[in-house]
């Protein structure tokens, strides 16, 4: 009885709203999408027809839930989610016309001798969605690690730190009319700034193949990340159930805005 009071009071604040169906004791936690209108949530209608017994399968070959995803603890459902969307990112070529620093960065050298700088399709999948994109000023010098530009999410901003010394020729001007680019487009029409220098820019970065040590290692930090700020936030989160509620489809609706930014934050100046 004690533990499961203490559960109910770390996931639903005191004094917020709960669902029905988790004081029926029908549910141990469910999140909801519909600002507590029954009527219209698909999870309440289907729990009233098992209630009364009315619903029935179609026929014995329809599809089912597996009995294992029915029901698991928020901290599976999540850790599961999380290793979904990781392996999307692992799947992806990245482009071999260019070089790629420990971090999260890339340059790629032009015809006329000067170079431009992204970052990786990693670190984009995190920039979404992108409220807008703030730079500095342009033609100008800049130092390794100092700041560049700012991306503005839901939760706050992100700040990127120059990779190497270089003097900024111009930032790319398409993000400022269309910022999501970044995150759709990284390397292509995201790319963010053009510079010139006078070290020897790619001795900080590898070729795509060389590369792919640090990408794994990346995202292993990155599952490390979220997986730790889910049980700093959510410790005490029990059993739920798979209704494709928001816990589901989005990372940053389980941990909210503020969360999810600190955890992107974390993830941009990872220890490389």
């Amino acid at each position: 009885m004690n533990m499961e009071k203490k559960s109910t009071q770390s996931v639903i604040p005191q004094g917020e709203l709960r669902c029905v169906w988790m004081d029926a004791g029908v549910t141990g936690f469910k999140l909801c999408d519909q600002e507590f209108r029954c009527e219209s949530c698909e999870f309440n209608n289907t729990v009233q027809k098992r209630q009364i017994g009315t619903m029935k399968p179609r026929n014995e070959e329809e599809s089912v839930i597996p009995m294992e995803q029915k029901a698991m603890t928020a901290d599976a459902l999540f850790r599961n989610t999380l290793k979904n969307y990781l392996e999307g990112l692992h799947a992806v070529v990245v482009p071999q016309d260019r070089m790629y620093n420990r971090s999260h960065y890339w340059v790629q050298e032009n015809e006329t001798g000067k170079y431009r700088i992204g970052i990786n399709h990693i670190l984009a999948n995190f920039f979404q969605p992108i409220l807008s994109i703030v730079v500095s000023k342009a033609p100008s010098s800049i130092r390794r690690h100092d700041p560049f530009c700012w991306i503005i999410l839901p939760g706050g901003a992100v700040t990127l730190r120059s990779p190497i010394d270089a003097t900024i020729c111009k930032f790319n001007p398409a993000l400022q009319q269309k910022p999501n680019l970044l995150g759709m487009s990284p390397f292509g029409e995201g790319w963010i700034m053009e510079i010139t220098t006078k070290t020897k820019v790619l001795h900080s970065f590898s070729s795509a193949t060389d590369s792919r040590q640090n990408i794994e290692r990346t995202m292993r930090n990155i599952e490390h990340s979220f997986t730790h700020a889910f049980r700093h936030n959510h410790p005490s989160a029990g059993t739920t159930l798979f209704d494709g509620g928001i816990g589901v489809n989005s990372i940053e609706s389980t941990l909210g805005p503020k969360v999810y930014l600190d955890v992107v934050n974390r993830i941009v100046h990872l220890p490389q």
